[in-house]
């Protein structure tokens, strides 16, 4: 299965913009004599406005479980030029996924996977997944819980064999 969810980019990126245009307008007023001094200043709430979407997360979501392994990219597709501090990717077997679990934040929801490490310890890794729709995250949690049941299937008759 996969899941692409890449909505919203354009208006995120008109969002930024808007932010941008609006702490630098002010900027530019504040620096100007006999300005308007005494006008609501629009710069906090455009910092506001970014802080929280930077609270939210990386706004495109990819997951691949195509094949035998699970692939899970977030990135921010407005700021590829900021390279690695806005992708986070890990890919893993199938049969090492342990356990998953859905972290519900106000405005923002994080995937966290336990996945068994080849030292034999479980190792968390996280994404974020705020952007998702309901059906989106239907599906993730439908396709999760499809390899963790073939695991259990895979991990009982593995057990079965050996007595």
């Amino acid at each position: 299965m996969r899941i692409n969810s890449s909505t919203g980019q354009k208006v995120l990126a008109f969002i930024y913009i808007l932010s941008a245009f609006s702490i630098v307008f002010d900027l530019i007023i504040l620096n100007i004599d006999g300005s308007w001094k005494g006008i609501f200043k629009t710069s906090p709430v455009a910092i506001g406005v970014i802080l929280f979407l930077i609270y939210r997360g990386l706004p495109s979501f990819n997951y691949d479980s195509d094949g035998e392994v699970l692939n899970f990219t977030a990135k921010e597709p407005n700021f590829p030029w900021l390279g690695s501090l806005m992708i986070t990717h890990f890919e893993f077997p199938k049969r090492k996924l342990a356990r998953f679990k859905i972290q519900k934040l106000p405005f923002r929801r994080k995937l966290i996977v336990h996945i068994h490490s080849k030292a034999g310890h479980i190792k968390k890794q996280s994404i974020t997944i705020s952007y998702l729709t309901r059906k989106e995250l239907r599906d993730l949690k439908k396709s999760l819980n499809g390899v963790l049941t073939k695991n259990k299937e895979r991990q009982d008759s593995n057990g079965r064999g050996t007595h």
